[in-house]
């Protein structure tokens, strides 16, 4: 995600008066912003369709360095789990997901 410091960066103050404004170009643009409180940035805000890309594209990474570990293991010539216990785990794991929506 690119930041550009001119358009990206506000006050919180001026976020807290123009809270419209804001909302409307981080709905159009899916670029984050930065609010800085006394100078210092302190608090990023993302629309909704940014945040659950950048949520869905961190969960992708985690499941590709997991599998990246497991096709590891097994070329060193560790046995792995049986088929039958992992598919229990991803059902039980997706039965939560589904449950927690």
């Amino acid at each position: 995600m690119q930041i550009d410091l001119k358009e990206d960066v506000v006050s919180l103050t001026d976020f807290a008066r123009n809270t419209k404004q804001h909302a409307k170009e981080l709905a159009l643009g899916g670029r984050a912003r930065i609010l800085t409180q006394n100078g210092k940035a302190s608090v990023v805000v993302l629309s909704l369709d940014a945040f659950e890309k950048m949520a869905h594209d961190a969960e992708e990474y985690r499941m590709d360095l997991r599998l990246r570990e497991a096709v590891e293991s097994y070329a060193a010539g560790e046995p792995g789990a049986p088929v039958t216990t992992v598919m229990g785990r991803l059902r039980k794991r997706a039965d939560q997901r589904r449950t927690a929506s």
